[in-house]
């Protein structure tokens, strides 16, 4: 089985919470498609080096 590394990037407002929640859901939708998540990391707060245009 092949295996990939995803980074998700959420705004620095966001509630410990709200984070768990976002894992969760795409957790849910990696596995809805056949995949498994077999280690997840909280990296926690970080700054980026530029802002990201929306």
């Amino acid at each position: 089985m092949a295996l990939y590394e995803h980074v998700i990037l959420v705004r620095q407002d966001v509630t410990a919470q709200q984070v768990e929640a976002i894992n969760e859901q795409y957790k849910g939708v990696i596995e809805a498609n056949g995949g498994k998540v077999t280690k997840t990391e909280y990296w926690g707060v970080k700054t980026l080096a530029f802002r990201i245009k929306k």
